[in-house]
């Protein structure tokens, strides 16, 4: 009997040291060229009055495979109201980037849209909340080198101005490449969304 426990303990030991950590992801890993900027202004008139507009500008070389979307990975896992669909608000479109057709130099637009439980699109990596950003390649298509402008509006206030690395992720063909963002994204702010318009409204009146 006590051999058997013996070899029992030693056998759940191995299996202990040889199986990977449950909390173990794919690292992520750097696109070979990604540069990217963010800036925030709050919105005083127009259909997004009281919303900030983040915009993110950047520049890319992904090495190979066409991007098939890029990500903007906006934290907030923390936030209580992180799911609450009026967090973020989109144009149409929602961005555009440099691309290729049959004629040569085209111009790729971009439709947006909010997951507040990560991106399922990417494998064996924890996103957290994730602004999406897929083009529409019907007359133009993204290109392995290219730059672009994806803009986003939100009732939450801008966090600090800081270099926030691996806040980009660029899905091209199976694989997914990151890099930072100079500047600002969301902050959480649970009182913003229960009335965006109202609080932007008066928020307005003293700018």
């Amino acid at each position: 009997m006590n051999a058997t426990r013996c070899l029992l303990a030693t056998s759940f030991a191995l299996i202990l040291l040889l199986a990977p950590p449950a909390s173990a992801q794919t690292p992520h890993v750097p696109c070979p060229t990604l540069t990217a900027q963010s800036s925030a202004q709050l919105m005083v008139s127009g259909p997004y009055i009281g919303y900030y507009k983040y915009t993110i500008t950047m520049t890319w070389d992904v090495g190979v495979h066409d991007p098939s979307h890029v990500d903007i990975l906006v934290g907030l896992a923390d936030c209580a109201c992180v799911c609450d669909p009026r967090l973020f608000a989109f144009a149409s479109p929602a961005g555009t980037s440099t691309g290729l057709n049959a004629s040569g130099a085209c111009v790729v637009p971009f439709g947006g849209m909010y997951l507040c439980k990560g991106d399922p699109s990417i494998k064996d990596m924890t996103t957290g909340p994730a602004v999406k950003f897929v083009p529409d390649e019907s007359a133009c298509s993204t290109d392995e080198t290219g730059s672009g402008t994806f803009v986003f509006y939100s009732p939450l206030p801008p966090g600090p101005n800081d270099v926030l690395p691996d806040a980009v992720a660029i899905k091209h063909g199976t694989d997914v490449c990151y890099g930072a963002i100079v500047g600002v994204l969301p902050m959480c702010d649970c009182s913003v969304p229960a009335s965006a318009t109202t609080w932007g409204k008066l928020k307005s009146y003293y700018h």
